[in-house]
């Protein structure tokens, strides 16, 4: 296993096996996000970090890359969205319309479920994808990624890994 290359489903991003799942958790960790920044000329820089619909909406987060250089995270959920996989379609869908030839790559890294209440400005990231599996650390990431953007400026967002 440790040779095993790792393989990701062409259509939805899943890891396939060990080695491609144990990418998929170091593409979590701050030290790959800290030695991967985008180069300046990399079309990366323009993807937001984070689009959440509101409600309570399954959502993923995506470990997209350009041959530019660099990776970058990137958390989005969608109303009317019914699996985690139409949300990284419907992503990547955006990204081919917006950039055209440009070749950015996309991973999924997890997902789970994100409940954004504009009312009381809070964002609550939880729960896990079946499709793609529990992944340590990504609701954690995507609370912070919310949290990072001006776009959710004073929501309080937390997260947790219960929960489906």
């Amino acid at each position: 296993m440790v040779n095993e290359a790792p393989k990701f489903c062409d259509t939805t991003g899943e890891a396939l096996n060990a080695a491609a799942l144990a990418l998929v958790r170091e593409a979590t960790s701050t030290h790959y996000i800290e030695a991967n920044v985008p180069s300046p000329d990399s079309v990366l820089r323009d993807i937001p970090a984070c689009d959440v619909a509101r409600g309570t909406h399954k959502y993923v987060l995506v470990q997209l890359s350009d041959p530019a250089g660099g990776a970058k995270l990137a958390m989005r959920s969608y109303e009317g969205c019914a699996y985690h996989a139409d949300n990284y379609q419907r992503f990547m869908r955006e990204l081919r319309e917006k950039y055209g030839a440009r070749a950015i790559a996309g991973r999924v890294i997890g997902g789970g479920r994100v409940a954004r209440d504009d009312s009381a400005k809070t964002c609550f990231v939880y729960g896990y994808s079946k499709t793609f599996g529990r992944t340590p650390g990504c609701n954690e990431r995507s609370a912070a990624m919310i949290e990072q953007s001006v776009d959710y400026e004073g929501y309080v967002v937390t997260w947790s890994d219960d929960g489906y």
